[in-house]
């Protein structure tokens, strides 16, 4: 995420009031509806990149992330506009779509290191580009650029790993059918998306058998972009658990895209029309729902709660260090607030060797899935409360006996 971090340090001089610092958010997930339109032209048709770019602008995994002070939507438009040079790239010898493509490829691993997954399985569809390898060989060199460029990246992800995933769960298969379902949308939505992938399957080998053409290889560079990345994941995960639907969002265009193309492929209009009026109108309920929750994370009410209640010698364990910038967002915006207790960013086994250090209670701080209270040594649950999205544990030293 350092690409966006280093956007939002310049971003907060000129104001850091949340509506404002989310906007460096939003602004990208608007950007990237135009790129949707422009990919699915460039695949199939102009039906297919307006139904496409329509499906993203109503989706409400990217309306989420898309309005949160992180680095996901602009991940998605850097690895959507990836990929739009990337077709351009294969089609005609151009320089321009060729540094843009090597820029937008860079800056997505520094915007979300999981962009290195979509770059893969643009490496892996080059095995099956029609026409001259030369196309290909000319794609590898661009891409062995940008390995070169994202090298720093690797580096960290190796070298600088201080357990910054050690929160996340062993991957499930309720894990992976719940990702889709944030990417298509549950119930009537989920079917009418598998009705489309199966539509533009059918299509895609019809095709495929009568000429193997750059358009009916591109429907496979959406499948990879699409599959590669979340089998990859899923896998690794089975090692070292990795498997976050937040992270793999940047597949989320490709999903969209498919489904595009799959409606766009029935032969009736009527029908045609039909299912894309059902999928808008039964996307309502989830956007009106989306938008009447006082919020995903309500860190306002967790900072002021943990701050009324701490007292002198008490700490803050923040187990997750993705909580950690907004709770300090919060403890310098939260009017009237009482003293914080000191914040130590790390699991909660990894203060055993300061437990001495520690003369007051523990509070720990974890945002996303509610968490079992961490074991201390030493120290006992006091009490649990929930916030929106939010679990705050106060912890307190047990009593000795003698």
């Amino acid at each position: 995420m350092l690409f966006y971090y280093l956007l939002l340090r310049l971003w907060v001089r000129f104001g850091d009031q949340p509506s404002y610092v989310k906007l460096l958010s939003v602004l990208p997930g608007i950007a990237v509806i135009p790129v949707m339109y422009w990919i699915g032209r460039e695949v199939h048709s102009r039906q297919a990149g307006i139904l496409a770019a329509l499906l993203l602008s109503v989706n409400v995994f990217h309306l989420r992330y898309s309005q949160e002070a992180r680095s996901y939507s602009l991940a998605v438009l850097l690895v959507a506009f990836s990929f739009l040079s990337f077709f351009h790239c294969v089609k005609q010898q151009d320089r321009f779509w060729g540094a843009c493509y090597v820029l937008s490829s860079v800056l997505a691993l520094y915007a979300h290191f999981f962009a290195a997954l979509a770059l893969v399985a643009q490496l892996v569809s080059l095995v099956f580009l029609p026409g001259p390898r030369q196309l290909a060989r000319k794609q590898v060199q661009r891409l062995s650029i940008i390995a070169v460029l994202g090298a720093p990246l690797l580096w960290f992800v190796v070298f600088r790993n201080r357990g910054q995933l050690d929160w996340v769960h062993p991957a499930t298969a309720k894990d992976l059918y719940h990702f889709f379902l944030y990417m298509t949308g549950s119930g009537l939505k989920f079917g009418i998306a598998l009705l489309s992938f199966v539509i533009a399957l059918k299509v895609w080998v019809s095709k495929s058998r009568e000429q193997w053409t750059v358009q009916t290889w591109s429907l496979v560079v959406l499948v990879l972009w699409l599959f590669l990345p979340i089998c990859v994941t899923f896998v690794l995960s089975l090692w070292k658990p990795v498997f976050v639907a937040r992270f793999l969002i940047v597949c989320l265009p490709a999903a969209l895209l498919l489904i595009a193309y799959g409606l766009t492929e029935i032969q009736r209009p009527w029908m045609r029309y039909a299912l894309v009026l059902l999928m808008l109108l039964s996307v309502l309920g989830p956007i009106k729902s989306y938008y009447a929750e006082p919020g995903q994370q309500d860190w306002r009410s967790a900072v002021d709660y943990v701050a009324r209640n701490a007292g002198a010698g008490d700490i803050a364990v923040v187990p997750d260090g993705y909580c950690e910038m907004p709770l300090q967002y919060y403890i310098k915006h939260v009017d009237t607030l009482p003293g914080f207790p000191a914040i130590l960013s790390t699991a909660p086994d990894g203060i055993q060797g300061k437990a001495l250090e520690i003369t007051g209670h523990v509070w720990v701080i974890s945002c996303g899935l509610p968490l079992a209270p961490p074991a201390i040594s030493g120290y006992s649950p006091e009490e649990i409360r929930q916030f929106s999205g939010i679990q705050v544990v106060e912890l307190r030293r047990k009593r000795e006996i003698y």
